[in-house]
């Protein structure tokens, strides 16, 4: 008897407990919209490394092979890119970070620049600059096969070997996908 009602009322539950209908045509109006981030570049130097050989070095150029365009699925479905530059300067010089984006012929697609300000009590002073890419100029981005980083140290105070201070740079990407 106990088991019989045990059993009645598991069955009534499920019974009672499945009574609203389930529309599968839903996922047809599925849209994701993930967001996607990745690491550019982490560059370090000391205000002695633009000292070289007795004399100021006022640039210092990178660059990185970049491939995340060449996916179709990217291609397809990308919205929107932000550029996030993180730029700390504790050297009493300013400087100007210029990035390129190149296509597979090393022409430039587009370019911009982020500057920090010079300082004078070797205090870190940081920047933030970010850099939004949608519309035609996401769609000249996607034909870049090449990023190139030059970081110049503007006019000012000489420096020398025993200059205090560090530049650093830190950088990532943030891919704005829309999949439906």
């Amino acid at each position: 008897m106990k088991r019989r009602i045990k059993y009645l009322s598991l069955g009534l539950l499920l019974f009672f407990a499945c009574t609203k209908p389930i529309d599968f045509n839903q996922v047809e109006n599925l849209v994701l919209e993930p967001v996607v981030e990745s690491s550019l570049i982490f560059y370090t130097a000391s205000a002695s490394d633009f000292f070289v050989g007795g004399s100021e070095q006022s640039t210092a150029e990178d660059f990185a092979e970049i491939d995340v365009f060449n996916n179709s699925f990217v291609q397809n479905n990308l919205i929107k890119v932000d550029f996030v530059f993180n730029v700390e300067n504790s050297i009493n010089r300013e400087y100007s970070l210029t990035v390129s984006f190149l296509d597979g012929n090393e022409q430039i697609l587009e370019t911009f620049n982020v500057n920090t300000e010079a300082s004078p009590n070797n205090l870190v002073i940081a920047t933030q600059h970010i850099e939004t890419f949608e519309g035609a100029s996401l769609q000249r981005i996607k034909e870049a096969r090449a990023l190139v980083f030059r970081l110049t140290m503007q006019p000012g105070t000489p420096i020398n070997q025993s200059t205090p201070g560090e530049i650093s740079v830190k950088s990532k990407g943030i891919l704005s996908l829309n999949i439906n």
